[in-house]
C-alpha cells in the first residue's frame, strides 16, 4: 500500500513540476431590452481540460452548455468539443494559438424535440500567462463549419459576439 501512494505522489508532483494539465473555461452572459419588446437573456458556461503535449501543441476538450430566453423562441445547447491547440508564437508573457476542433452536440428549443449539432473549424486566441500556473485567455473569431437538422452554416467571425474570455489553471 506504501508503495502505491508512493506512486501516486510521485506521479502527482510529476505533472505539476511539468505543468502539463490544465483546466479552466469560461462563463457568458448577456441581455438585452429593446424599446417595446421583451428582454432578451442568454447564459453560458464552457469549461475545458486540456494536456500539453509539449511547448507548442495541446489536446483538449470543452464540455458546453448555453441556455436562452430570447424573443425567437427559449432553447438550450449542450456539446462536447475536443480540440487540438497549436501554438504558433510567444511573446514574453503572451503567446499566440490556433484551437482546432470538433464539436458534437444537442440543440433543444423549447417545446420541440431537440436536434443533433456538429461543428468543425478554427478558433484563433491569445494566452497571457500571469504566472507559471496561471493564464488569462481570450479568443476572437470563428472559421468554419456548422450543421443543424433544419441549416448548414459556413462562419468566418471576427465580431465582438465571438469574443470569448476565460481563466485556465496549470498544474
Amino acid at each position: 500500500m506504501k508503495k502505491i501512494l508512493l506512486m501516486a505522489a510521485f506521479a502527482v508532483a510529476s505533472l505539476s513540476a511539468n505543468a502539463q494539465v490544465w483546466v479552466g473555461g469560461g462563463l457568458g452572459f448577456n441581455t438585452e431590452k429593446a424599446k417595446d419588446a421583451d428582454a432578451q437573456t442568454v447564459f453560458n458556461i464552457a469549461p475545458q481540460i486540456g494536456y500539453n503535449l509539449d511547448e507548442k501543441l495541446s489536446l483538449g476538450l470543452e464540455l458546453g452548455l448555453k441556455v436562452a430566453n430570447k424573443a425567437a423562441g427559449d432553447y438550450t445547447d449542450v456539446v462536447a468539443a475536443p480540440f487540438v491547440r497549436y501554438t504558433y508564437a510567444k511573446m514574453g508573457i503572451a503567446s499566440l494559438f490556433v484551437d482546432g476542433g470538433f464539436g458534437l452536440g444537442s440543440h433543444k428549443p423549447s417545446g420541440v424535440d431537440a436536434s443533433t449539432v456538429w461543428h468543425v473549424g478554427l478558433r484563433p486566441g491569445i494566452a497571457i500567462n500571469l504566472s507559471d500556473n496561471l493564464s488569462i485567455i481570450s479568443q476572437l473569431g470563428y472559421l468554419g463549419y456548422q450543421h443543424r437538422e433544419d441549416w448548414n452554416r459556413f462562419s468566418l467571425n471576427a465580431n465582438e459576439n465571438a469574443l470569448t474570455l476565460g481563466v485556465y489553471y496549470t498544474f
